[in-house]
C-alpha cells in the first residue's frame, strides 16, 4: 500500500489552498506571529507582514500559500547552551556570532513557496491591510529578470511568474520598507560611516518551484518506508527502513520526553545505516538536522518541505551537549554524513532555514564523493559561519538561492559545475571561495551568478570581502605548493547595489587558465573610505596568477587595461611581479 502523496488536501474557509497537477500551495495552521521569542515547538513562525496568495494566470482564483519568517537567532537570545533558554548573553563576550544591530533594527527574512507547471499570478498583501503602493514601490532581485507587475483592489502587488521547469526564486521588495547599513570600517554602525548596502527590513522571498521529476520521488509502501507523525520526535523515532518520510505537519526533535519541561536544540536525527532517503513532503517543517550513514552508492534528500535549525545554539556541537563549542569536525550540519565514500548525495527541492554552523559536510573519504544538487534553498543564515553546501569532485549544482555568511560557493574540488545561482551575503568571507589550501583543482564552471546583496562590513583579507576570494593557510606551518595549480571558469556574474571587490587572493598554488567573463557592477563598485571596493592580489614567491578578465563593466563602463589600477575604475590592486601573465579586455 504506498503511503504519503504529493499534494496535500485542502484546507478550509479562508485557508482553503489547492493542490492539482498544475499548482500546489499548502498552509500551516499552527503558524504564530511573533518577532521576539521563540515560537511553540508545534508551531511555524508566520510572517508578520506579508500574505501571499496564487492562482494560475488571469484566472483571479488565488489560494493562500503560508509566508513563512525567520528572524536574527531564531528569538533564543545570544546563548551558550540549549538549556539557557529563556536566558541571554551566555554566550561568551569573545565570540562574535555574526550578528550585532539586525534584531535592534527589526530585522526579518519571510519566504512562500508553492509547486506550479504552469504560469501563475503571486499576490502579495500586508497582514494590517495598508496598501504596498504602486508598482513603481517594488523591485524584484535578481534585477536581471524582469516581471509583469499590477496592483489589486485590496492594496496587493501581483507579479506574474512564468511556467519555468527551472524554478524562479527572487526577493520582493518595496522602497519604503529598505535599511541602509553602514560601516565605520569595523562595525555596522546607525548613523555616519560608509554605506556598504540597503536591503529590506522585512525581507521577502518567493520560491516558485516546478514538480519534482519522478525520479526524486520515492517509490513509497509500508515495507519501506517508515512515516512520521508530526509532532516531537524521539530517539530512534526514525527507525531503519529505507526511506524516512515526512508528510505535511510539524516535528521537532525532543531529547528530554519524560520530563516536565522537555529541551530543544541538543539531538539530532542520526540515521541508521539503512536509510538512504529522507522526503519532505510540501508542509512538512522539521525542527533538527539529518546525518546519514548509510553505504548506499545514492543518498537523498527530496521534496519541498524544510529543514530548520531554529532550535540550536550557534555552532552547536553534539560531542559537547550541542554547546556552542566550535569544531571543524563535529559542529552540527544540517545534512551531514558521518562517514562517506564514494557515494552521492542528491539534493532536490528543500529549503534549510536558520542553520547554526555549516550547512552541509560530508565527512570521510569526501574527495570520492559527489553531489547532485538543485532547486535548493538556505534561508534565515544570519549567523557567522554559516556556509553553503560543499561541492565534491564531479559535481553537479544548479537553480539554487543561497543567503549566506560564509564561503558561499566553494571551488575546492575538480570538475564541478555551478550554474543559475541567486546569493544573499552578509558579511564574513566571499561568495567564492577558493583557498585555506594549497589546491589541485581543474574543471570547475560557475556560470549564472546573481548577487542580489551584499553587506560587508570590514575591507578583509584573511576572510576576503570580495567576490572571488581566496583566504590564506587555514592552519599554521604550511607553504604555498607551486606544483598545484587552480583552474576555473566564472561568468555572467551581476552584483547589485553596493559592491565589494571583484578578488582578493592569496595565492596557496599557481592560477592556470583563471578565467572571469561577463562581470558587472550595474549600481558600481564600493568607493568608500576603507577601501571596500579595492581587488587585492599580493605577490606570492614562485606562483603564476594566469588570469583573464574579460568584459568585466562598472555602471556600464569597461574596465580596461587602461583603467584597471586602484584609484581608477576597477580599483584592480595587483602585484606587480604577476605583470604580463594576466589580462583585461
Amino acid at each position: 500500500m504506498a503511503v504519503g502523496a504529493r499534494c496535500l488536501p485542502s484546507s478550509t474557509g479562508g485557508n482553503a489552498t489547492v493542490c492539482d497537477s498544475n499548482l500546489c500551495t499548502w498552509w500551516h495552521d499552527s503558524g504564530e506571529i511573533n518577532t521576539g521569542t521563540r515560537v511553540q515547538p508545534g508551531n511555524v513562525r508566520q510572517s508578520h507582514r506579508y500574505n501571499v496568495e496564487v492562482s494560475l494566470a488571469g484566472t483571479g482564483d488565488f489560494r493562500p500559500s503560508f509566508v513563512y519568517e525567520t528572524i536574527p537567532r531564531n528569538g533564543n537570545g545570544r546563548i551558550y547552551s540549549p538549556w539557557d533558554y529563556p536566558k541571554d548573553n551566555t554566550l561568551g563576550s569573545d565570540v562574535d556570532d555574526g550578528i550585532s544591530i539586525e534584531p535592534q533594527v527589526g530585522i526579518t527574512m519571510a519566504w512562500s513557496q508553492f509547486e506550479y507547471a504552469q504560469d501563475v499570478d503571486v499576490k502579495i498583501t500586508r497582514r494590517d491591510g495598508q496598501s504596498l503602493g504602486s508598482t513603481s514601490n517594488v523591485i524584484i532581485r535578481p534585477t536581471s529578470t524582469s516581471y509583469s507587475l499590477s496592483t489589486s483592489s485590496d492594496g496587493g502587488i501581483i507579479i506574474r511568474v512564468p511556467k519555468d521547469n527551472s524554478g524562479r526564486r527572487f526577493s520582493v521588495e518595496f522602497n519604503d520598507d529598505l535599511y541602509t547599513y553602514r560601516s565605520d570600517g569595523q562595525n555596522y554602525v546607525q548613523s555616519g560611516g560608509d554605506v556598504v548596502s540597503v536591503e529590506p527590513t522585512n525581507g521577502l522571498l518567493i520560491f516558485a518551484s516546478a514538480f519534482l521529476p519522478a525520479d526524486k520521488v520515492p517509490q513509497m509502501n509500508n515495507d519501506n518506508t517508515k512515516t512520521m507523525t508530526p509532532g516531537p520526535i524521539n530517539a530512534g523515532d526514525w527507525g531503519n527502513k529505507p526511506i524516512l518520510y515526512f508528510p505535511p505537519g510539524v516535528y521537532w526533535m525532543n531529547s528530554n520526553p519524560q520530563g516536565d519541561k522537555p529541551k530543544y536544540g541538543e539531538n539530532h536525527l542520526k540515521l541508521d545505516p539503512n536509510t538512504y532517503w529522507v522526503h519532505l513532503a510540501p508542509g512538512a517543517y522539521v525542527k533538527g538536522a539529518v546525518q546519514y550513514t548509510t553505504s548506499n552508492g545514492d543518498f537523498y534528500a527530496t521534496g519541498h518541505g524544510v529543514l530548520s535549525g531554529e532550535h540550536y545554539v550557534y555552532q552547536a556541537n553534539p560531542a559537547t551537549y550541542y554547546q556552542a563549542l566550535k569544531s571543524d569536525q563535529t559542529s552540527l550540519r544540517l545534512w551531514s554524513h558521518e562517514n562517506v565514500g564514494s557515494q552521492t548525495w542528491h539534493c532536490q527541492g528543500p529549503t534549510i532555514n536558520a542553520p547554526p554552523f555549516n550547512t552541509m559536510d560530508l565527512h570521510g573519504n569526501s574527495d570520492q564523493a559527489s553531489v547532485r544538487i538543485s532547486d535548493y534553498k538556505q534561508v534565515g543564515a544570519f549567523f557567522m559561519q554559516t556556509d553553503g553546501p560543499q561541492m565534491y569532485p564531479n559535481s553537479v549544482v544548479n537553480d539554487v538561492f543561497y543567503h549566506a555568511n560564509d564561503d558561499v560557493i566553494k571551488a575546492y574540488y575538480s570538475n564541478v559545475v555551478a550554474t543559475g545561482l541567486t546569493v544573499w551575503k552578509v558579511h564574513n568571507d566571499p561568495i567564492i571561495q577558493m583557498g585555506w589550501d594549497s589546491r589541485q583543482v581543474s574543471g570547475v564552471v560557475i556560470d549564472g551568478l546573481d548577487i542580489i546583496h551584499t553587506r560587508y562590513r570590514r575591507s578583509e583579507t584573511v576572510v576576503p570581502s570580495a567576490i572571488i576570494g581566496a583566504s590564506p593557510f587555514y592552519m599554521d606551518g604550511k607553504s604555498p605548493d607551486t606544483s598545484k595549480f587552480i583552474s576555473l571558469s566564472i561568468s555572467n556574474v551581476v552584483c547589485e547595489g553596493p559592491c565589494p571587490s571583484l578578488f582578493r587572493i592569496q595565492a596557496l598554488q599557481n592560477y592556470k587558465s583563471f578565467q572571469v567573463k561577463n562581470v558587472a557592477y550595474p549600481d558600481g563598485l564600493s568607493t568608500g573610505g576603507f577601501g571596500l571596493g579595492q581587488s587585492i592580489v599580493p605577490y606570492v614567491s614562485g606562483t603564476r596568477m594566469e588570469l583573464e578578465v574579460e568584459n568585466w563593466t562598472v555602471k556600464g563602463e569597461k574596465v580596461t587595461m587602461a583603467n584597471f589600477q586602484a584609484d581608477s575604475l576597477g580599483q584592480f590592486n595587483i602585484a606587480g611581479e604577476y605583470w604580463g601573465q594576466w589580462s583585461i579586455q
